[in-house]
This record gives C-alpha cells, sequence and structure tokens, in this order.
C-alpha cells in the first residue's frame, strides 16, 4: 500500500469539496463525508473494492483486510505518518457519533469534516480531538498481515439444580449443536474461553444483579473459572473479547433466548449491552469471536 499516493489524492480536495453525508461520499459530485474520504484515499493508494463505501462503523473490517492493523485503542500512542484514526466506539459510532482521517505526521491528519465548513482539511489531530470531547478511538497502521482465523470459543451452562451441559464451540444456525443452554429450563453458572487472546465475561441473576467479571473458563472451578452462583436464575449475560495489541481487532457477538419468549433476541457486540431481559430466564446462549458480525451471515 502506497500511503503517499491516498494522502496526495487527499490534499487534492482541500478547498474543492464540501462535507456531505448524503451526496456521492466519493468526491464525485463535490461532496463527501470522513469515512468516504479515508476509503477514496486507500483505494488510490492500491487498497481493494470493498463493494461499497464504508461508514466509521464498518471501516475496520475494511482495513484488516487490507492489512491495516490495530495499532492501539483508546490508550497513548506515537502518531506517525499512515496511522488511520477512528473516533467513536464501534457499535455506536455511525452517522456524526463517529470521525475517522489519516495522519500525515507525528501531529496533524487530513480530515473531511463539517466544522467551519471546511471539507477536506489538514488539522493538529489532538487538538480537534479535545475539541469533540476526547472520544473513545483506535488507531490503525499497515502492516501486511493478513486477518488469519477467529478464536474459538467454548462455552457451557448448568442447569440450575442438575448438571452441567455439554460444551458449545462457536455455534450455528441449524440445531442443538449450536447454543449452549437447555430450553426452556432456568440456569444457574456460565462459563466461557478462547483459544486466543482473552475473553472476560460476567452473569446477572434475578437474585442478585450482575456478578463479578470473570477472565477463566473451567466448569471444574466454580470459584475463579465460572460467572454465577448455584441456585441463582442467570437472566442477563455480558462478553468482551480482549484483542492482543498489534492483532486486528475483533468483538465478542452473542445472543440468548428465554424460557418467555421463542425467538433469539438482538445480538449484542462486547459490553455495549447485555444479552437477556431481566427478570426472564436465559435458556439459550450463542457466542462467536469474530471481525464482524457472524449472526449477520446467516
Amino acid at each position: 500500500m502506497d500511503i503517499d499516493a491516498a494522502i496526495n489524492a487527499l490534499k487534492k480536495k482541500i478547498g474543492k469539496s464540501t462535507y456531505s453525508m448524503e451526496g456521492s461520499r466519493d468526491f464525485s459530485d463535490g461532496t463527501c463525508d470522513c469515512s468516504g474520504a479515508v476509503y477514496y484515499g486507500l483505494r488510490k493508494a492500491g487498497c481493494s473494492d470493498f463493494g461499497y463505501i464504508p461508514s466509521t462503523e464498518t471501516l475496520h473490517e475494511y482495513l484488516v483486510q487490507n492489512g491495516i492493523t490495530l495499532k492501539a485503542e483508546n490508550e497513548p500512542f506515537n502518531m506517525e505518518k499512515g496511522d488511520i484514526i477512528i473516533w467513536g466506539k464501534q457499535g455506536q459510532s455511525a452517522g456524526a457519533n463517529g470521525h475517522t482521517g489519516i495522519c500525515i505526521d507525528n501531529q496533524n491528519w487530513i480530515e473531511c469534516t463539517a466544522w467551519h465548513d471546511l471539507g477536506e482539511t489538514i488539522q493538529n489531530h489532538d487538538k480537534r480531538w479535545v475539541m469533540a470531547g476526547k472520544p473513545f478511538f483506535y488507531v490503525y497502521h499497515y502492516t501486511g498481515r493478513t486477518p488469519g482465523t477467529n478464536p474459538n470459543v467454548t462455552y457451557g451452562l448448568h442447569v440450575k439444580g442438575g448438571d452441567w451441559l455439554s460444551p458449545v464451540v462457536n455455534f450455528n444456525p441449524v440445531n442443538s449443536d449450536g447454543y449452549a443452554g437447555l430450553p426452556n429450563h432456568e440456569h444457574d453458572m456460565l462459563y466461557a474461553r478462547v483459544d486466543h487472546g482473552a475473553l472476560k465475561y460476567r452473569v446477572h441473576t434475578i437474585e442478585a444483579g450482575w456478578l463479578d467479571w470473570v477472565t477463566n473458563g473451567n466448569p471444574n472451578d466454580p470459584v475463579n473459572g465460572c460467572a454465577g452462583m448455584f441456585g441463582q436464575t442467570i437472566d442477563g449475560v455480558q462478553m468482551v473479547y480482549l484483542t492482543p495489541s498489534g492483532e486486528y481487532y475483533r468483538n465478542a457477538y452473542y445472543r440468548s433466548q428465554t424460557t418467555k419468549r421463542a425467538d433469539w433476541l438482538p445480538e449484542v457486540t462486547d459490553d455495549l449491552d447485555f444479552a437477556g431481559i431481566f427478570g426472564e430466564p436465559l435458556d439459550r446462549l450463542q457466542a462467536a469471536v469474530n471481525i464482524r458480525d457472524p449472526f449477520g451471515e446467516q
């Protein structure tokens, strides 16, 4: 990838473009938005065709497909030319809630912004970040590495008053091998683990609310290897995947059913929400770690 080609292509749009999320988003009508501008530059740099212009939500996936690796996540970092910064926590950064640009040196970035009606412009990144209220951010940089395979999630539920059910690895949409839990039964303990990286998780019970986060997954260790309390009914679950430094950013995706409803509830990404409905016993759970929502691929 030729990052200079990306930066030079965007510099040519300074003073010749207007910010808009409703127009072409690729400068073809004189308008663009932040993610459209980054995509435009990266295409000029030799990156692949995504099939559509990504948003700040889907830009993460596009970057990793092109060997552009997560460098930092909401933590101090040394800015350098070629860094691509995305503001806004993934899952909450759609529309005006997110922003992105490409760093041209160790202080400044080139961005497409509605601020002062500038359109494409070069600004000091940190000053703009402070102006925006110091939003959550991700920093990506080209390494040329391919995404590789997603970690496997092994997880299982314990039937309240009964035994541990057989473990499940990831999920499938076809049969009972693709979810943990026993339909129309209550569960009181959960364990989960990944074969790469780290996973933290916790459960909410009808009797006690949210219990502590757990980072190990071992059904034989009810103190440190499981989430829950024997005899207390689980009605909510949260999972967060912790991506190792320097690797492609991945999330935990998961969803559940309850004893009160027939269908799967909406899927959840990391700790942006939780799986379940308070007061309704959770009877089925599906989980996976991926660079994109795997439930949307069914």
